[in-house]
């Protein structure tokens, strides 16, 4: 599990880091962006299923909590990875 934990928040960087650059080629008008775009939705589908998991393996949260986190993490993509990693994992992963 430490590796996967490892993993989640490589991934989202990762997947921040492309959206960045692509947003930046594509105003450049650089035809490589729509390249990056790709890599970055597939790294935030990797970083999403793995923090659905860490959700769903939480033995901190309540079955509402749970649900309702899930939403706000598929809905909210990469808002919601910001609002996650900085101040809902450590809770989630019972770190304090």
């Amino acid at each position: 599990m430490k590796d996967l934990v490892h993993q989640t928040r490589q991934a989202f960087y990762f997947s921040l880091g492309f959206y960045i650059l692509a947003i930046v080629l594509k105003v450049l008008y650089f035809s490589l962006a729509d390249v990056l775009i790709s890599i970055a939705l597939l790294l935030s589908l990797l970083w999403v299923v793995l923090v659905l998991r860490e959700i769903m393996m939480s033995t901190q949260l309540s079955t509402t909590e749970r649900m309702l986190l899930c939403i706000f993490i598929v809905f909210g993509n990469v808002l919601a990875g910001v609002a996650y990693f900085f101040f809902i994992r450590e809770r989630v992963l019972g770190k304090k």
